[in-house]
């Protein structure tokens, strides 16, 4: 982040010589590198000089918006493995939390990565994953509730449940979001005087230090997952069907009626759930995340992975740039040879599939020419759900095989390879999701090709 840059040029220098940059996005970036670094009171003072002498600027606007008594002071990667662009950037926010209890939530921040990373399908696709740390200074340390109200940062106040719950205003922190890069609109939001955790619409909510619901709430808040549990803890009303909860017995029905027609032997139809003994069912007996377990069920680890792919595109870079959909400018085969390189997304333990295709141009006939038309490739989208499913190819792909340790897939054509003309390249990646030792691959129904992405590139062979 351009934040990071900042701290090597901080490190020596005493507050008083820090000179006022004329660029005010380095200065933005100056002011938020003091914040990451815990220097909170000297980035206060640099966002109240920037806000004066860059009123005008969108820079000097947020600068100004920094230094109210209750604000967001800038954002920090905790874990960085990959671009934002093609990563879930777990985002850490902090509600309650005042000056001089920074340093708590730093703390408390820096202890969530490790338990994505124990349960699966994070552990798995932990480089998928980037983590985020707010910056988030609440003028009070309170929750609202019981008639009383304080000024936080995202609104933290008790539910009306058994045990008092804690939320928080949502909208708040999707307008916050909006403020880090590359943030995918999903959080973990801990409010210091909070009790237990409630989650959905992208956002988890922690209690004070609970850090054992983390994982449970960001199934909610992530996937939409339900409860699995029995125990009553609020009134819900009427029980509303989800990913792995029904509110039917029927066996042919429930969302999750793939999983019994590949009899896998863990999944059945449980009544108990959603918070009521009966009248829900769930899909496994006991152990899963979303119930009293440690470990995610197949129905939820499917869920899980099928929203990561939504964010996650299987293919990382490609070389050459394969151009956008409807241009047809190519690669020319001459006498050198061509290669094509796709570098790929990387599981812990298992290769993506790569398939190639070399078809004749002629396949692909342009518009206007009165012949059927293939389905057009569709532009890619930040939520890879609104792509749609992919076009099933008209053949068996030219070449397949594995990425490999170095996640790389190269395609290299000479001239002698191919007759004069022009070609159709077509590259295909896909995650099986099938793991060593694994009876059953932890994705069975993927109705959109999530797990599925492509590029193509037009060859021309003089």
């Amino acid at each position: 982040m351009a934040a990071v840059g900042w701290l090597a040029a901080l490190g020596g220098l005493a507050p008083g010589l820090l000179a006022p940059q004329e660029d005010p996005k380095e200065w933005l970036a100056r002011a938020e590198a003091l914040a990451c670094a815990g220097r909170h009171v000297e980035a206060r003072r640099e966002y109240e000089k920037l806000a004066k002498t860059h009123a005008g600027t969108p820079e000097g606007r947020r600068a100004g918006e920094r230094t109210l008594p209750t604000a967001l002071l800038g954002s920090c990667m905790l874990v960085a493995n990959g671009p934002s662009s093609n990563r879930v950037d777990v985002v850490l926010l902090g509600d309650g939390y005042e000056l001089e209890h920074q340093r708590a939530f730093d703390e408390l921040a820096e202890d969530v990565p490790p338990l994505f990373e124990r349960v699966e399908p994070f552990r798995e696709y932990w480089s998928y994953l980037n983590f985020v740390r707010g910056v988030c200074l609440s003028a009070q340390g309170g929750i609202d509730g019981f008639g009383r109200e304080y000024d936080t940062l995202l609104g933290g106040h008790t539910l009306p449940t058994d045990s008092g719950h804690v939320g928080i205003d949502r909208h708040r922190v999707h307008e916050l979001l909006r403020e880090i890069p590359g943030a995918d609109g999903v959080a973990v939001v801990f409010v210091k005087l909070g009790v237990a955790g409630t989650g959905g619409g992208g956002v988890a909510v922690i209690g004070g230090r609970d850090a054992r619901t983390v994982i449970h709430e960001w199934g909610h808040a992530f996937a939409g997952l339900g409860d699995e549990y029995s125990t009553h803890t609020h009134k819900r009303g009427p029980v509303h069907d989800s990913v792995n909860i029904s509110s039917v017995e029927d066996e042919e029905q429930v969302p999750w009626r793939h999983w019994l027609e590949a009899r896998h032997p863990s999944v059945g139809v449980y009544e108990g759930a959603a918070g009521q003994p009966m009248y829900a069912w769930r899909p496994t007996a006991s152990g899963c995340v979303m119930n009293d377990g440690e470990r995610f069920c197949p129905v939820c680890l499917e869920a899980l992975l099928l929203r990561v792919y939504s964010i996650v595109d299987p293919i990382e870079e490609v070389s050459p740039p394969a151009p956008p959909p409807g241009i047809r400018e190519p690669i020319l085969l001459w006498d050198a040879p061509v290669e094509i390189r796709v570098r790929t997304m990387k599981p812990a333990t298992h290769d993506l599939d790569v398939s190639w295709w070399i078809e004749p141009a002629a396949n692909y006939p342009l518009s206007g020419t009165g012949a059927t038309l293939q389905p057009p490739e569709r532009k890619a989208s930040t939520d890879r759900r609104q792509r749609g499913p992919l076009r099933d190819m008209p053949s068996r792909p030219t070449m397949r095989h594995g990425t490999g340790q170095d996640a790389l897939a190269v395609l290299r054509l000479s001239r002698d390879d191919l007759k004069p003309g022009l070609y159709r390249i077509t590259c295909r990646v896909r995650d099986t999701t099938e793991l060593r030792g694994e009876k059953f691959p932890w994705v069975l129904k993927d109705d959109l090709d999530l797990l599925e992405s492509e590029r193509i590139w037009w060859l021309e062979v003089r």
